[in-house]
């Protein structure tokens, strides 16, 4: 990963992991897609139901963000992967 650096923060790169109600996995992806900072958002099949690519200025953003995530109502658990620098 490659930070770029914006008034001395640099740009944090993520996956989020998300478990949600039964059934609700296409409607939490598209609500989630819609959020600032979130690069793409998509139903999966596996230990999540969505997972969101997310792309950020500094680790507070990122918090801001996985906590509104993780607020929504419904979306049961959120894991966030958090890119390696090289």
């Amino acid at each position: 990963m490659v930070s770029i650096m914006f008034g001395g923060e640099s740009t944090v790169k993520a996956c989020v992991l998300i478990r949600v109600r039964p059934g609700r996995h296409y409607e939490a992806a598209r609500e989630i897609a819609s959020f600032d900072g979130v690069k793409s958002a998509f139903a999966v099949m596996g230990g999540a139901d969505v997972v969101a690519r997310i792309e950020v200025i500094g680790m507070r953003a990122l918090t801001a963000l996985g906590t509104r995530i993780g607020n929504l109502s419904d979306v049961v658990t959120t894991e966030t992967l958090v890119a390696a620098e090289e």
